[in-house]
């Protein structure tokens, strides 16, 4: 990642803001992994901001797309400039913002957001550790049906399906190991746990 590259960061008071708007607007309800899965053509793959985050989540990128087998994956950069990273990630549709796409306070502009919806994104998954909320904003928006993250970042309706860390889980590498592992089990037909669809990893 070069320094001309720039992480998009939300402002905190607008991101509380877009939290508390949606959760009193939207609805959780159950629905199967397994029948969402499979019935998707198009998953998005949010990547983290952070680079040494980035390069992690780049290098475990494998054994999500192992679990997207025979569906059109696009991965999403959540910075500008992102044109030397392309050589990387030639196995994927590479989505990125320009500078012109980000507005005041950083938030995506509408045409951009319209360039994600126009893919018709099934699955929706945020690989952002941490509180990458650019990341959680673009997966409710991508329109997708199903939204994945993990417990603890912006929550419902950010994320439908959210995954839950266990003790044992520590490292970012355990992290993305298990995440792997509980959506492989899930899309092979075993239950999510409580109504707001959490699973443990």
């Amino acid at each position: 990642m070069t320094e001309a590259m720039k992480s998009i960061k939300i402002n905190r008071l607008l991101k509380r803001i877009l939290i508390w708007r949606n959760k009193l607007s939207l609805k959780s309800h159950l629905f199967s992994f397994a029948e969402k899965m499979n019935g998707a053509e198009n998953v998005l793959i949010c990547l983290p901001g952070k680079q040494e985050s980035f390069e992690l989540a780049k290098d475990h990128l494998t054994i999500f797309a192992d679990i997207f087998q025979n569906k059109k994956i696009s991965v999403f950069l959540p910075f500008a400039g992102a044109e030397s990273l392309l050589s990387h990630l030639e196995r994927y549709v590479v989505i990125y913002p320009q500078k012109e796409d980000i507005r005041i306070f950083s938030l995506p502009r509408r045409g951009f957001i319209q360039r994600i919806k126009d893919h018709h994104f099934e699955i929706a998954l945020d690989l952002d550790l941490e509180d990458g909320f650019v990341n959680s904003y673009l997966c409710l928006k991508s329109g997708a049906l199903v939204r994945i993250g993990l417990e603890g970042k912006a929550g419902f309706p950010f994320y439908n399906l959210q995954l839950a860390p266990s003790k044992e889980r520590s490292s970012p590498e355990d992290l993305y190991v298990g995440m792997a592992e509980t959506l492989k089990n899930l899309s092979q037909g075993f239950s999510v746990g409580r109504k707001e669809n959490r699973s443990l990893i």
